[in-house]
């Protein structure tokens, strides 16, 4: 399964590990991958996940939930480096400077909650707020 089978596919969101798909979604930003770390946490670990859209919001979760490669159509660069340090390969279609908000004036808000903190921070955070 590579990029191409994925975006074929139409979906936002798939957690793969040992060439099976444990789950996938049509839904966007980051509720499938909230959902994984509520349920499917033990599989992420090792595991191969495509997101449509990586940020680095979803970069620091995807390394909390120990996630060894990402595929993506679109990855911004805080996210490939968030990737990158935290040990993660990544396969990507184009790289932007920031993910942006729905209107494209400003940052996304999940971008801007997610500057400065580190995986575990962010993900803690997240714990806060009740999302996983």
């Amino acid at each position: 399964m590579d990029l191409k089978y994925f975006t074929d596919k139409k979906l936002a969101f798939a957690l793969i590990k040992g060439g099976k798909v444990i789950y996938k979604s049509k839904k966007q930003r980051l509720a499938p991958l909230i959902f994984c770390l509520k349920k499917h946490k033990a599989q992420m670990r090792g595991a191969t996940v495509f997101d449509k859209v990586v940020g680095r919001a979803a970069a620091l979760l995807l390394i909390y939930g120990g996630v060894k490669k990402v595929m993506t159509p679109l990855i911004s660069r805080g996210a490939l480096i968030v990737l990158a340090r935290g040990g993660a390969k990544v396969e990507y279609q184009k790289i932007v400077k920031c993910i942006l908000n729905k209107e494209g004036d400003d940052l996304c808000p999940m971008e801007k909650m997610s500057q400065g903190k580190s995986s575990k921070e962010f993900a803690a955070m997240m714990k806060a707020r009740n999302l996983f």
